[in-house]
């Protein structure tokens, strides 16, 4: 049997090292999986919009567009902002999952108005880690600017890197 004291101690011990960590990084090994992904995903699109730098008014409104959608609040978007570490990325299983967020990778490329030789190579990267095949990436990439600046949804847009990849 545990004495008070020793028991006392434990406790204290256990609310030091509480207050001295980082909540959300406490919290985030009891984290659902579907959020965990989320996460991950959204540190890609934070990287992304950091590549040149800077984040641009248009990046960070578009960040927490995309950070609401994905059922994030205010104070967690704003710390997955601040976060610099790296993230495993453990993509959707889904296609259509997939390309969706490589669209929104893409469209964050483009948010600023510039495309940055860092935001490719990032954004590529994550192609890469999505699943896609690394000889259709440079192509998808383009469609996707492109598309994206003809003012197309990512709907519209699947639809026709499918039909593409069938033949």
């Amino acid at each position: 049997m545990l004495s008070d004291l020793y028991r006392s101690n434990i406790i204290s011990s256990i609310i030091i090292i509480i207050n001295k960590t980082n909540d959300m990084n406490i919290l985030s090994h009891f984290d659902h999986p579907v959020k965990k992904q989320n996460k991950e995903y959204f540190v890609h699109l934070v990287r992304i919009a950091k590549a040149d730098d800077t984040v641009s008014h248009h990046e960070l409104q578009l960040l927490n567009r995309i950070g609401k959608k994905l059922g994030f609040t205010d104070p967690e978007i704003e710390a997955l902002i601040e976060t610099t570490g790296k993230s495993d990325y453990i993509p959707p299983y889904e296609l259509s999952k997939r390309f969706d967020q490589l669209y929104e990778i893409v469209k964050m490329t483009l948010a600023d108005g510039i495309i940055d030789k860092n935001e490719m190579r990032l954004a590529s990267s994550f192609a890469v880690k999505s699943g896609f095949d690394e000889d259709e990436i440079p192509i998808l990439l383009v469609n996707l600017i492109q598309g994206i600046k003809e003012g197309k949804d990512e709907e519209e847009l699947f639809e026709v890197f499918k039909t593409k990849r069938k033949n």
